[in-house]
């Protein structure tokens, strides 16, 4: 590593917009809340409706466990 570089005066900043949601300036939104999402499934084909379903399932089970 180059010598100009000090590691003990580099520190880890969060992100930009990490103060202003958790002042609730910002709301962070889910992207799997999706509404009416069953009736927006019969538009995918039986794979992506599979793999959709398979994602909205493993999240809500997370959720559970939380």
């Amino acid at each position: 590593m180059k010598a100009e570089y000090d590691l003990s005066v580099m520190k880890r900043n969060g992100h930009p917009l990490r103060k202003k949601v958790s002042q609730g300036e910002i709301k962070l939104i889910n992207p799997l809340d999706i509404p009416d999402w069953e009736s927006k499934l019969e538009n995918l084909t039986p794979d992506e409706r599979d793999f959709f379903t398979g994602l909205i399932n493993s999240y809500n089970v997370k959720k559970e466990k939380s």
